[in-house]
């Protein structure tokens, strides 16, 4: 599709009125550090162990560290790229919410066709739910949007997590995004207490749920996911203050890529398990393996794609898409 002279003007220069959050950027790129793991175990349908007794190190790393533990991030972070997009839309856009059901409709393709590769796959949620949940409490003030997201992933964990959880993250990330300025330049101490409080949270529900030998579907290991998903961004915005801060920002530039990495990932699973073949027995030392390995070619990539572009290939249609069509309709209506 060939874009119009406006469109294309609006996508490239979008970047240079509208700053990249670098702690955003860095959260998401490690959010989709962990779904790689996560998914490579998901997408070569890796056994899970049965019996207590067959239930070791790797097991509970995988449970205790990473599963259900990133992509609470990663829904979060959609919402919150949503509020971005929709507050930068009334910038400039008569209709802005047009331009943000534009950009929900287009997320469902990429949803579908990643669904042959990856059964568990959540993009078509995000579409769904974003554009009849999120899209019209959208209206709402900040606070309400806010209230009804801890509300909605309070009752998802009681029902034991899972997808349940999408719906009220979508919402609080939507809901922080008027905040998000002053959230990230809270004092430093601010964080750690934050950090020490969801932390010990997140320790003791983990703790808890390897003690008792809890399923994965449960209360408890949802709660447990939620508390340290917390931990594990309130930790990168900490670290995002040391002296590691290159470090992270090469990090940053992986999540600045989200939807083409997500999406490549598991192409890249499927073409390595031709040869590991995790779908045998279950074999956690060689599923982390895969997926860091996954992980660093998505990221050196990363890192050579966005030295010559603004965008990854994928974010690069999604853009245009959105913006080729919600012009359009701009137009049409202007001429009513």
């Amino acid at each position: 599709m060939r874009m119009s002279p406006q469109t294309a003007d609006a996508v490239t220069d979008e970047h240079v009125r509208t700053a990249r959050i670098g702690e955003i950027d860095a959260i998401r790129g490690v959010s989709l550090f962990g779904i790689t793991i996560v998914n490579t175990i998901g997408v070569t349908n890796m056994p899970v162990p049965t019996g207590e007794h067959q239930r070791g190190v790797g097991y509970w790393i995988y449970e205790l560290l990473l599963h259900q533990r990133f992509f609470p991030i990663f829904s979060l972070l959609f919402g919150l790229s949503f509020g971005i997009i929709l507050r930068n839309a009334r910038k400039k856009k008569r209709h802005p919410r047009v331009m943000l059901l534009f950009r929900l409709l287009f997320l469902l393709p990429f949803g579908l066709a990643h669904q042959v590769l990856q059964p568990n796959e959540i993009l078509r949620m995000y579409s769904v739910i974003g554009i009849f949940v999120m899209l019209p409490l959208s209206f709402l003030p900040a606070g309400g949007v806010l209230a009804l997201g801890i509300a909605g992933t309070a009752a998802a964990v009681a029902l034991k997590g899972g997808a349940l959880l999408i719906p009220g993250l979508l919402l609080i990330g939507l809901a922080m995004e008027s905040k998000i300025d002053w959230l990230l330049k809270l004092p430093t101490k601010c964080i750690f207490l934050g950090l020490g409080v969801f932390g010990t949270t997140a320790g003791a529900l983990d703790a808890w749920q390897w003690s008792s030998g809890a399923s994965e579907y449960s209360v408890l290991a949802a709660a447990a996911g939620v508390a340290t998903a917390a931990s594990y961004m309130i930790a990168m915005v900490l670290v995002m203050r040391t002296r590691v801060r290159p470090v992270a920002f090469k990090i940053a530039l992986v999540g600045r890529m989200g939807l083409t990495n997500y999406l490549g990932a598991s192409v890249l699973i499927v073409v390595i398990n031709r040869y590991v073949q995790l779908e045998a027995v279950p074999a956690y030392n060689k599923a982390f393996a895969v997926g860091c390995c996954v992980f660093l070619i998505e990221a050196t990539f990363s890192w050579i794609w966005l030295h010559y572009a603004q965008y990854g290939p994928l974010e690069w249609i999604w853009r245009a898409l959105t913006w080729e069509s919600s012009s359009l309709i701009n137009v049409s209506r202007s001429k009513v």
